[in-house]
């Protein structure tokens, strides 16, 4: 995978999603302790009062047992809720209250919203990403939503995805948001400068 050529996004962004829904189910929930174990050991990811996260889908690596160790650590939680009137994140706390499936299909908290501008009060960010290059260019699903709302962000952005899906080149875009850090099974990854 390599190139920066936009139009092979959407190209990149098929293969990547058939290779996550042919994973075995076993190894997508296992990610989810060791991608927390790799989290917890690293204080520049997990300090603050407060940390953005998301709730995973079927197919992506398992959040949710970071998301419990940083409640667990005292840490709060929020969480984003699509817009899709407005193309833009809310944040909504995770507390112990059920989930309901959002517009997009994904799991969302049915708490008070905190409204866009709550991830600035993060010192870390965990965000989805099919793929992340050596470089922290991060590709997502296409729709922008989480480059919009890391734009300005201030805090620390660290994209989640499988240990193969950190790989050399990805095609990128001006207005594509790098990362800081890529949280794989294997370990933790910091692009290059």
């Amino acid at each position: 995978m390599s190139g920066s050529a936009p139009a092979n996004k959407p190209i990149l962004r098929r293969e990547l999603l058939a290779r996550r829904r042919a994973r075995p189910a076993a190894e997508r929930r296992a990610s989810g302790e060791t991608l927390a174990l790799h989290a917890l050991s690293q204080l520049a990811l997990t300090r603050g009062p407060r940390i953005a996260c998301y709730l995973p889908m079927a197919e992506e690596p398992d959040t949710l047992p970071l998301i419990e160790a940083l409640r667990g650590r005292g840490v709060e939680v929020i969480v984003p809720v699509s817009e899709p009137a407005t193309r833009m994140l809310d944040w909504v706390l995770v507390d112990d209250e059920p989930t309901t499936l959002g517009a997009h299909g994904i799991a969302e908290p049915s708490g008070a919203r905190l409204g866009p501008g709550a991830l600035a009060t993060c010192a870390t960010a965990f965000v989805p990403a099919l793929a992340v290059d050596h470089a922290g260019h991060r590709l997502g699903r296409g729709a922008g939503y989480y480059d919009r709302a890391l734009e300005h962000y201030p805090g620390l952005t660290c994209a989640i995805v499988f240990a193969d899906e950190l790989v050399p080149a990805l095609p990128h875009e001006p207005h594509d948001v790098t990362v800081n850090v890529a949280l794989t099974p294997a370990g933790i990854f910091r692009p290059e400068a």
